[in-house]
C-alpha cells in the first residue's frame, strides 16, 4: 500500500470519526428527547377523579340527611343498638354527630370530653371514705358511673360498627369542622380509644388528698395521667375493665369491617 492511499485512508476514517461524534453526541440527543417528547405527548394523563359529594357517600336511608338534620334519624337509628331504655333518653340531645366527633376527639387528645357528654354525668355527688389519716374513693362514687357502663357494653358491637360505617360521611363532615387540613377522624378514633385503653385499675383503693375544691390522687403515676385517664379511672376498677373490653371488641369489628 502507497503513501497516498495510507492518506486516503486516513482522511477517510477522520471522517468517520468525526460524523459518528456530531450524531451521537448532537443529533442523537435531540432525536431522544423528542421521541421522548413525543411519547410523553401521546401518553394521556389520567384526569384525578371528583371528590364524592355528601349526597353521594350517604346510603339510601339516610338519602338528603345533612348535619343539621341528621338527629332524627341518628336517634332511631342508634337505639337500634341497645334494649336499656337510658341509650334513647341520652338520644334526646341535639348535635348528636357532632357530639361524637368532639367528644372522641378531645379523648385522643387526652381531655375528659365531660363537656359534650354533660348529660351523661351522674347526678350524685362525688364521695371519699377516711379512715385515720388516709382518703380514699367511696365506692358508691364507682357505683355513679354503673348505668354509663351498662350502656355502653349492652351496644350491639356488630350493629354498632355497621352504623359507625353508615354514618361516616356525616361524621367525616363533622370532624371537617374541627380538623386541620389532612387529618382524619378515623385516625383520631384509634387514638382514643388507644388512650383510654392504656388505663390500669390500681390493684387496691388509691389514696387521695385535699386541694381547694378537689381531690387528687397521691400517688403521682395516676395523678399524671391525662384528663380523660384519669375520667375513666374515676369510674372504678370493675366499670373500667368492662368499658376496655368493649373497645377491643368494637376495635375489632372496625378492623374487620374497614
Amino acid at each position: 500500500m502507497n503513501s497516498s492511499t495510507k492518506t486516503i485512508i486516513a482522511v477517510f476514517t477522520a471522517l468517520v470519526i468525526v460524523v459518528a461524534a456530531v450524531y451521537f453526541f448532537w443529533i442523537r440527543p435531540g432525536m431522544r428527547e423528542s421521541a421522548v417528547e413525543v411519547v410523553e405527548a401521546a401518553t394521556p394523563v389520567p384526569e384525578p377523579s371528583p371528590t364524592p359529594t355528601l349526597a353521594e357517600r350517604l346510603s339510601g336511608r339516610l338519602a338528603g340527611t345533612t348535619l343539621r338534620t341528621s338527629d332524627v334519624i341518628v336517634r332511631e337509628l342508634v337505639s337500634e343498638l341497645s334494649a336499656n331504655p337510658k341509650l334513647a333518653a341520652w338520644l334526646a340531645n341535639e348535635d348528636l354527630v357532632r357530639r361524637f366527633v368532639a367528644a372522641v376527639d378531645n379523648v385522643a387528645n387526652g381531655i375528659s370530653p365531660t363537656t359534650q357528654l354533660d348529660f351523661m354525668r351522674p347526678k350524685d355527688k362525688f364521695q371519699v371514705a377516711k379512715k385515720g389519716d388516709e382518703i380514699t374513693i367511696d365506692p358508691k362514687s364507682y357505683a355513679r358511673y354503673d348505668l354509663v357502663t351498662q350502656v355502653f357494653v349492652s351496644l350491639d358491637t356488630e350493629g354498632s360498627v355497621a352504623l359507625y360505617r353508615e354514618l361516616e360521611p356525616l361524621i367525616d363532615d363533622a370532624y371537617a369542622e374541627i380538623s386541620p387540613p389532612g387529618s382524619r377522624f378515623s385516625d383520631r378514633l384509634d387514638a382514643a380509644a388507644e388512650e383510654l385503653l392504656e388505663v390500669t385499675p390500681p390493684s387496691g383503693d388509691p389514696k387521695l388528698k385535699p386541694k381547694v375544691l378537689t381531690y387528687v390522687y397521691v400517688d403521682e403515676s395516676l395523678e399524671n395521667l391525662s384528663g380523660a385517664q384519669r375520667q375513666l379511672l374515676r369510674m372504678g376498677p370493675d366499670n373500667v375493665l368492662l368499658i376496655k373490653a368493649k373497645l377491643r371488641d368494637l376495635q375489632a369489628g372496625l378492623q374487620n369491617n374497614s
